[in-house]
């Protein structure tokens, strides 16, 4: 009896470490499908060593296959067939062309999956080719530069009218099929390097040289200027960030002190360029409004996203603000579970009769949108945005991985999770997991009063966004 016993214990005893391990692996199995399915690694680059270019170019086109096949899974299958075609004429013509005509050529195909996350990257990319001795950003009245080096200060404010002789609306529009995503997008993160890059404007012939070039600009007292200026060479050291961060004021811009920009020298006056950082929370008390700005979905410098969020909470329930205002005009993303609960959050913490405002741009982006969409599910859509376009479809293709040409060491980034805030996401293959505890289909993000976003307002200090929220409520 007492021998059975034991051994029903000991068969007890094994059942029970049997259902902990199987447990564990019930649990364990969705998060592993999870990393496989979203976050694989990159296919391995076993090749051996290219005796010349011409050689280490089909391997760099043999492994980009990997990529367009489905690595990288926002490409439509007529797309990828098109993107197939491409490499393999490319297959026939490596050893014609040079180093800036096949990046764009990898470039392009790459632009074929319509996906704003799906690019060749531009940091990377820039230390690799002589450059503009200036930044530049555009507005919605034109490229204004924004920042140069000390030799071409006089250039800053200015508006590029001219690259050589070509028409800088030629040019955008030259380079449009070299990134894939939305117009506004293009605009904020990808053409103000092409633009700068004169190994690619020579190479699409819109000029002869691409160390000494001219330019024409409009000057700030409206005058009609022509320069002929000198291209930085290529600088592995380069410092390298979004252009919209040129335009903060008293900003570490340039950490190698080669770039001076034109918000250096101005004492700016509007709560978005208030402050340098990530964060900021700030009362209109006179007008009952509480403005709060995120300029990114991770963690600041100063503070962590989850003790912002905190404050926010807080503040709302100290202040009670008449009016919410949320500025996401320059979020371009991070990890939009840092702010998801909050913006469902939102319709129970604020007064009933309380109304919501966004403030967006073409630099919101990625979970900058996602937040975006999380609030205005929450409210119902109803939501107020004013400003630009945001800088992406609210239909597309996240979760990204890098993806790096093993011998030209050409940059990109390849989207393996779907997120569809405008209609929902259903599908367990194509949409990102937790987009399933946070259903969202607001069937619009565009805004609902549109403001453009002028240099003449910049240089001014005037926020035309928030003044228009300002002037609907003094009108209520």
């Amino acid at each position: 009896m007492n021998k059975n016993s034991k051994i029903s214990k000991k068969n007890i005893a094994l059942i029970f470490t049997l259902a902990i391990f199987l447990l564990i692996g019930f649990i364990g199995i969705p998060e592993l499908t999870r990393n496989l399915l979203f976050y694989p690694d990159a296919p391995n680059a076993n090749f051996p060593t290219p005796n010349n270019e011409k050689e280490a170019r089909l391997q760099d086109l043999e492994y980009f296959e990997n990529y367009v096949r489905g690595y990288d899974r926002s490409f439509h299958f007529r797309a990828r067939g098109i993107a197939l075609s491409k490499i393999n004429k490319l297959r026939k013509e490596v050893d014609k062309l040079s180093q800036a005509r096949f990046e764009l050529a990898i470039s392009e195909i790459v632009a074929l999956g319509e996906n704003g996350h799906s690019n060749v990257w531009n940091g990377s990319r820039a230390k690799r080719y002589p450059s503009m001795p200036y930044q530049g950003y555009w507005f919605d009245d034109g490229y204004h530069i924004v920042a140069t080096t000390n030799e071409y200060a006089s250039l800053l404010g200015a508006r590029v009218t001219h690259i050589g002789n070509a028409d800088i609306e030629v040019i955008k529009d030259a380079f449009r099929g070299y990134y894939g995503g939305e117009d506004s997008g293009f605009v904020a993160y990808a053409l103000p390097f092409l633009i700068q890059n004169t190994a690619f404007l020579f190479e699409l012939g819109f000029i002869d040289n691409k160390l000494n070039l001219d330019v024409t600009t409009i000057n700030n007292e409206g005058s009609v200027e022509a320069f002929q200026i000198k291209a930085i060479p290529p600088q592995k050291d380069r410092h390298i960030q979004s252009p919209w961060v040129w335009l903060m004021p008293q900003f570490d811009h340039d950490h190698n002190k080669q770039f001076i920009s034109f918000s250096n020298d101005t004492n700016y006056d509007p709560l978005y360029l208030k402050t340098n950082d990530e964060f900021q929370l700030s009362r209109l008390s006179d007008l009952g409004m509480l403005y709060i700005q995120y300029r990114q979905n991770n963690d600041g410098q100063q503070m962590s996203i989850s003790e912002f969020n905190k404050k926010i909470r807080q503040e709302i329930s100290s202040f009670k603000p008449e009016v919410l205002i949320f500025d996401q005009r320059f979020n371009g993303g991070g990890d939009y579970t840092k702010t998801v609960d909050l913006m469902f959050e939102i319709p129970e913490l604020i007064p009933e009769s309380s109304r919501v405002y966004a403030i967006t741009g073409h630099e919101t982006f990625s979970a900058g949108i996602s937040s975006l969409g999380f609030l205005k599910e929450a409210l119902h859509n109803e939501l107020i945005i004013v400003g630009r376009r945001i800088g992406d479809s609210p239909l597309s293709w996240g979760e990204t991985n890098a993806f790096i040409l093993p011998n030209s060491g050409i940059g990109m980034t390849a989207a393996r999770g779907l997120h569809d805030q405008l209609y929902g996401c259903e599908d367990w293959i194509q949409c990102y997991w937790t987009d399933f505890k946070y259903p969202t289909s607001v069937g619009s993000l565009e805004p609902d009063i549109p403001v453009p976003f002028t240099f003449a307002d910049y240089k001014a200090g005037i926020d035309a966004s928030l003044y228009s929220i300002i002037s609907i409520e003094s009108s209520n």
